[in-house]
């Protein structure tokens, strides 16, 4: 196996799908993996004493929100993609029409899993690629404004310097269309012709097929597209704004988002631009509902 043949592997993974729901379970298993390698761990993790707990923890913060958090699905299932490895397992391998075993039978055997070995050479062979393919795997199911953090969260201080192929019309229509102000706050900030902090945030993520369209669009500051993306707040389909319950904070979070609570966004004036129903309620699915079960 080369690096090549590895990186289409681990990007190739097979994921669970319905409709465009997100489903990072395995990106998320991926990732751990990784940056524990990166940071000097061994092969194999324990599911009992270090996947259940701190994938669990993951899946809560940046996956969608769900009534329970199975660590164990992408534990199990990466075995399928043959990247992964799992060892204390045979005796009840393939489980019971190919479900998934209880997690009570995974501690009971003292399961481990990992990169497969010729997997685990290459990545720990060269520290360089093993944050290529991380940062790989997070540009597939995150944007661009929540990878530092889920790195963060890992432990890794590095620059972020994945390039992803952008439209170049789609921050110039979007800023255009809303005559380069936040669509939140009003934010309009210049230097002599240039603007400031203002950037062309996607309502449907690009990962989920979010088209490059102005539709699909808003023009935020910084800080607003921040709070978007993290689903601290979506945009009802009359184009009012609606703060997720996760939120909390003092004076400053007071000002700088629940005072909008129920106002109307900036709305660009052509009516054929402004943001699509459909758009919206994806955010507000699999972004806003999410952020109930997350920590900004």
């Amino acid at each position: 196996m080369t690096p090549d043949e590895l990186k289409k592997a681990v990007l190739g993974v097979k994921r669970w799908s319905r409709g465009d729901q997100r489903a990072p379970n395995k990106p998320l298993m991926m990732v751990y993996a990784l940056a524990r390698y990166i940071q000097g761990h061994d092969q194999m993790f324990s599911y009992e004493h270090e996947v259940e707990q701190d994938v669990t923890a993951l899946l809560k913060r940046f996956g969608p929100s769900r009534k329970a958090y199975q660590a164990r699905y992408p534990f199990w299932r990466l075995l399928n993609d043959g990247i992964w490895r799992l060892d204390n397992a045979q005796s009840f391998m393939p489980y019971k029409d190919n479900a998934d075993p209880p997690k009570s039978l995974l501690i009971a055997n003292d399961v481990t899993g990992g990169f497969s070995d010729e997997a685990y050479k290459l990545i720990i062979k060269d520290t360089a690629f093993a944050i290529e393919l991380l940062e790989s795997i997070l540009v597939e199911s995150f944007p661009d404004s929540i990878i530092p953090e889920i790195t963060a969260h890992l432990g890794l201080e590095f620059t972020y310097k994945h390039l992803q192929k952008r439209d170049p019309k789609f921050r110039r229509e979007v800023l255009r269309a809303y005559n380069y102000k936040c669509a939140v706050c009003g934010f309009d900030m210049r230097m002599d012709d240039m603007a400031v902090g203002l950037e062309a945030a996607h309502i449907k993520w690009k990962q989920f097929n979010g088209p490059c369209d102005v539709q699909n669009g808003l023009s935020l500051c910084s800080l607003h597209h921040k709070m978007f993306d993290k689903g601290a707040f979506g945009i009802t389909d009359d184009f009012k704004i609606r703060i997720s319950p996760a939120v909390n904070g003092g004076d400053w979070v007071k000002k700088l988002l629940f005072d909008y609570e129920g106002s109307m966004i900036v709305l660009p004036r052509e009516k054929q631009v402004q943001p699509s129903a459909s758009f919206l309620d994806w955010h507000h699915s699999e972004v806003v509902l999410s952020a109930c079960t997350s920590h900004l």
